[in-house]
């Protein structure tokens, strides 16, 4: 990989956005997205009824899955649950609303090929094998959709078009977005891609004022899409505030035009401006110090859920900042305190929770939805790449955690022995986060014992 200094103009074309055609974002999305198709992992969790609420949306205008009753047991089954008479998702309805034109989309292939369409096949089947794939399938847009915007906020940087490139492609496949966002539709894909979208904005606003108006509509939709991302829209809007407060009018209307339908919903459905699911936060809370001390270090560092193992290439994230803060640009009046601060409001938000590991899922899961703002970091190195990383050691090392967290990626999204981690010896979330600590048994790890790769203790098992 090489990274030496380009003839090209840091900036081309004109306004805010430097770039001319469609060309290369179009490119990456289908590239990335090629990767995310053909890697086969399906973990699909507490996403499960959300193909069913989009299909309710589609069929009958509404959010409830009432119709799909003899396939759930309310009783049991914590992901839905019952208000005025009625079954619904337990999980924020944004999601299913972006899925629903994919789903109609799908629908229309599945009609021209079987005797029935799709919404009939849900109706008569428990979520399974073709519902799994078809929610990797969207997620796989979604979270490859992300790249695009990615790649621009590279090239508003100033970063040239084959360092954006390389960004781009880093963000995609060395981070959680290839092993968590693309597998199933979860919360997580579509909150990066909105969120890097509302970030995006506010890079290029810096050079176009008035695009910070309409920030507020996408941090607006990350936030009814997944509630932990109140500390992005409260950082945000501080930040747009004080630095473009003659368009924060603006900025606060386009959130509207997302938040009114959002409150009103939620009136008429539950009888609350917002579903209890908004509230999780206090549910939960660990009720000891030394069980958040414990998520604090762990959700950096312990082998089968730390950041750090999972995606080393943030190290250099953590000497970005450093970069950032040696040049001056820490200060009210750019981007960087607010999201350094809305990484640590999150650390320190998830290290509250008792299930801080992310429960049922793979690596740091409740990390991805900052990546955004992590590999924002990244631009300083690579853009002075020859000069910020002096030496070959530095220079060999960022390409080797690079490569090394593409392949933890890979390992995790293409064989399914690293999920099924979480099933044995215990299964979660009745099991104990000691797991995440066991040296001897990693996630990333699990089937490599030739024996029984299924539930074989790596590298335990390679020393008895």
């Amino acid at each position: 990989m090489s990274l030496h200094s380009s003839s090209e103009a840091s900036s081309i074309g004109s306004g805010p956005f430097p770039f001319k055609s469609i060309t290369i974002p179009l490119t990456l999305f289908v590239v990335i997205l090629g990767v995310y198709w053909a890697s086969p992992v399906v973990t699909v969790t507490d996403s499960i009824w959300n193909l069913y609420t989009a299909a309710s949306i589609l069929r009958e205008g509404n959010f409830d899955i009432d119709e799909y009753a003899q396939h759930i047991d309310l009783e049991d089954d914590i992901r839905v649950m019952s208000s005025k008479g009625h079954i619904y998702s337990v999980y924020p309805v944004a999601t299913p609303i972006i899925s629903a034109p994919f789903l109609w989309l799908a629908n229309e292939y599945f009609s021209l090929r079987n005797s029935q369409d799709f919404f009939a096949y849900l109706k008569k089947n428990h979520p399974n094998d073709v519902t799994g794939k078809l929610e990797k399938a969207i997620a796989s847009v979604i979270a490859a959709a992300a790249a695009v915007p990615m790649y621009l906020i590279g090239r508003v940087s100033q970063l040239d078009q084959k360092r954006s490139i390389i960004l781009a492609l880093l963000f995609a496949l060395a981070s959680s977005m290839w092993s968590t966002a693309s597998r199933a539709m979860w919360q997580h894909g579509p909150s990066v891609l909105f969120l890097t979208i509302s970030l995006l904005i506010m890079v290029a606003a810096r050079k176009k004022e008035s695009l910070i108006s309409y920030a507020g509509f996408f941090i607006a939709i990350a936030y009814i899409i997944r509630p932990n991302n109140s500390l992005s829209v409260i950082l945000t809007s501080l930040y747009v505030l004080i630095n473009h407060r003659r368009f924060f009018l603006y900025y606060i209307l386009s959130a509207a035009v997302v938040a009114i339908p959002f409150l009103f919903n939620n009136w008429v459905t539950h009888g609350v401006l917002l579903p209890a699911y908004y509230f999780q936060l206090f549910n939960k809370l660990t009720s000891t110090p030394a069980g958040f001390f414990e998520a604090f270090a762990g959700t950096m560092i312990s082998p089968s859920r730390g950041l750090f193992i999972f995606t080393p290439l943030y190290i250099f994230s953590v000497y970005g900042m450093y970069l950032e803060f040696r040049k001056g640009n820490f200060q009210i009046q750019q981007p960087h305190p607010y999201l350094l601060a809305i990484i640590i409001g999150h650390w320190l938000v998830v290290s509250s929770f008792a299930d801080w590991d992310g429960s049922v899922s793979i690596g740091p899961r409740y990390f991805v939805d900052i990546t955004p703002y992590l590999f924002f970091f990244l631009i300083p190195v690579l853009h002075d790449f020859g000069t910020a990383l002096h030496s070959t050691f530095w220079r060999y090392a960022f390409v080797t955690t690079a490569l090394i967290s593409i392949l933890i990626q890979f390992r995790c999204s293409t064989s399914i022995y690293p999920f099924l981690w979480n099933r044995y010896p215990v299964t979660y979330p009745d099991g104990a986060t000691y797991r995440d600590w066991d040296w001897s048994d990693m996630q990333i790890l699990r089937g490599f014992c030739p024996e029984d790769p299924e539930r074989g203790q790596a590298p335990a098992c390679w020393f008895d």
